[in-house]
């Protein structure tokens, strides 16, 4: 009853394309090897910024949506099917889903992310086949409210005990920079004592959008996080090199740290990236700066700037059950490029109100250094619930 009571709640999307004339004995029946789980979200932003080219955002305000369904139904003891379908903005996010509050209430596209079968009857190994989410820290796998990559071909993973391998071949994404063409990707993943280890390495067709349609680049990242009591410390770098003509190789590098004394917090984050003569500047495939290989604060990040650099501070505290406050202050610096150097500070109450449901209230305000005092405001309401 609990799986009934599930899909009840998201029954318009879950079972859109059921036939009315189904009994309630035979949905259920349907259901019965069925595991269903998802996000809603809600946002309100709200932004003004004067005289500015930089960020892109002038003054808006918008209200936002993004409903995710995940449908996991097991065929037998070796075969699953897993779809995942999205109510948002284009196919994957949810920017500006109920419009701009200064035009009509607007309508949320309606589009199945993911959509393909696991194979687990071979010992310790998984194969996905079909449309599914990228598997590599360039690419978000999912997100309950913002872009997802998404792509279609086969993956396989093996765990040989300390070490987990896995390769991929997509002859189609959704990727930003690659638009369409082939994918090829292996990764390791390793636990040595408290660090966990990954490294990824990706074969990518360059998309028309680089200016080098039917050329390659080569992709490549390693990661390490550990946790030390109350320490959690990161460190990862990404690069990616092009086969064509007066094209320098791009990277990134990223540091972190975050501790928790009691019931207060503190959280300290530094990211580069290289000076470069290139089409594609940052290092990033997707073009979307919540991926493992890029790094933004909230208005600020590094994607696609070169020799550029971002410090992120915070500080929290839980001033209640449920309940934190924190302090936020990120300076980017751009030295590539006149006028771009920025610097933001928000503070956020954060109510986790059970292990379902949450909401955050942000408001902060950017400083853009060109030269004409440009400051704005920015303010945002996040509702969300996950079942």
């Amino acid at each position: 009853m609990k799986k009934i009571a599930k899909l009840s709640l998201v029954a318009a999307v879950a079972v859109a394309g059921l036939s009315t004339s189904l009994s309630a004995k035979a949905l259920e029946e349907a259901i019965k090897n069925v595991d269903v789980s998802g996000t809603v979200v809600y946002r309100y932003d709200d932004r003004t910024q004067e005289n500015d080219t930089v960020l892109g955002s002038n003054n808006e305000s918008n209200n936002s949506y993004k409903i995710a369904v995940n449908l996991k139904s097991k065929i037998n003891d070796d075969l699953t099917a897993n779809t995942r379908t999205v109510i948002g903005a284009g196919t994957t996010d949810m920017a500006a889903v109920g419009g701009s509050t200064k035009a009509s209430d607007g309508e949320a596209a309606f589009a199945l992310t993911q959509a393909n079968f696991a194979y687990t009857g071979l010992a310790n190994t998984t194969i996905i086949a079909g449309k599914q989410a990228v598997p590599s820290p360039f690419a978000v796998q999912a997100d309950a409210a913002g872009n997802e990559d998404t792509g279609t071909g086969i993956t396989a993973v093996y765990n040989a005990g300390i070490v987990t391998v896995a390769g991929t071949y997509l002859n189609q994404t959704n990727l930003e920079a690659i638009e369409g063409q082939d994918v090829a990707g292996l990764g390791l993943m390793a636990n040595a004592g408290p660090v966990a280890l990954d490294a990824w390495y990706l074969n990518v067709k360059e998309g028309a959008a680089t200016g080098a349609a039917n050329s390659e680049h080569a992709a490549y990242t390693i990661g390490a996080k550990a946790k030390i009591d109350v320490v959690s410390l990161y460190a990862r770098y990404s690069a990616i090199s092009h086969d064509f003509a007066n094209q320098d190789t791009e990277s990134l590098w990223k540091v972190g740290a975050k501790a928790k004394l009691g019931m207060v917090g503190f959280g300290v984050d530094y990211g580069q990236t290289n000076d470069v003569d290139s089409v594609l500047t940052g290092a990033s495939l997707t073009g979307d700066a919540d991926a493992a290989t890029s790094m933004q604060g909230w208005g600020l990040n590094l994607e696609k700037k070169d020799d550029a650099s971002l410090l992120k501070l915070n500080v929290n505290a839980d001033v209640m059950s449920g309940i934190n406050l924190s302090a936020n202050y990120n300076t980017l610096k751009v030295d590539s490029a006149t006028d771009e150097d920025a610097t933001e500070y928000y503070g956020q109450l954060t109510h986790k109100m059970g292990k379902n449901f949450m909401y955050y209230v942000r408001i902060g305000q950017v400083d853009v250094d060109n030269n004409t005092d440009d400051k704005g405001t920015r303010g945002r309401l996040h509702v969300q619930y996950s079942f």
